[in-house]
């Protein structure tokens, strides 16, 4: 990894982590940081793992601040906005990582909150940033999930929400191309199971996967600092699944034949 060196902390680039205090968001904030950003935790309910991750980038030599936003509540978007910038002058990456994961049989409120924390807050962060990227040449990466790609049974609505995350990465990449601001996704696939998935669970999922592992979170990461600087890559969707998708689509194959 390639630390800050002789930068100055208001040298560096910024990226805006939604989501960044714990699980895949904590692992992207300190690939990021080691390559040399100053990463901007958003947290909400995980405040103490936020100072924690700032707290031990810091002594690494890195520069990290936390925000806490409830980004469900109206004007935590723009408010959030407004304190990073305030904070650290500039914006040069976002990363929608922030996300809920709830299946079709959950309480009509926490699905409601699920639509509105998967596609209404990064819509919204992406355009209140959208200024701040021009000026900087920055780029967003979304994070989606393989369910974007390949409905999940049981999770219809969780599944519609990251094909929706998916057709803002589109469309905002073909309208930011010309503005030079990137727009790009990752779909993840088996990584962190949720704690109620039951070993039986897990082993199905597993089985299902070709390269037979569950990724890890530093695999997303991996992705997520690949496209925050790959200068010529916009408007794509890297899926970091160990071949889940090509396997989902030769079974959906088949079953055609």
């Amino acid at each position: 990894m390639n630390h800050a060196g002789t930068k100055t902390p208001v040298d560096l680039p910024v990226a805006l982590v939604t989501g960044g205090a714990v699980r895949v968001g904590r692992s992207i904030c300190e690939r990021l940081a080691g390559d040399s950003f100053r990463v901007a935790i958003h947290h909400n309910g995980s405040r103490q793992a936020a100072n924690d991750l700032v707290e031990k980038l810091t002594d690494l030599g890195l520069k990290a601040d936390s925000f806490f936003a409830d980004l469900t509540q109206p004007g935590a978007t723009g408010k959030l906005v407004e304190e990073v910038i305030g904070t650290t002058g500039r914006l040069d990456l976002l990363v929608n990582n922030a996300a809920t994961f709830v299946s079709d049989d959950g309480e009509i409120t926490d699905l409601a909150i699920m639509k509105v924390l998967n596609v209404d807050v990064p819509t919204r962060l992406v355009e209140l940033v959208t200024p701040y990227l021009i000026e900087s040449g920055g780029s967003i990466v979304n994070i989606a999930d393989l369910a974007g790609l390949v409905e999940f049974s049981g999770f219809k609505a969780y599944s519609l929400t990251k094909k929706a995350l998916l057709s803002l990465t589109l469309r905002k990449a073909l309208e930011f191309a010309t503005r030079g601001v990137r727009v790009n996704a990752v779909c993840p696939g088996a990584v962190l199971f949720p704690e109620w998935y039951s070993p039986t669970m897990r082993r199905e999922v597993i089985d299902g996967i070709p390269m037979g592992r569950e990724g890890t979170p530093q695999d997303i990461a991996g992705a997520v600092a690949y496209l925050a600087t790959a200068p010529f890559v916009t408007g794509q969707t890297l899926s970091v699944d160990g071949g889940r998708l090509v396997a989902l689509m030769k079974e959906h194959t088949d079953h055609q034949l």
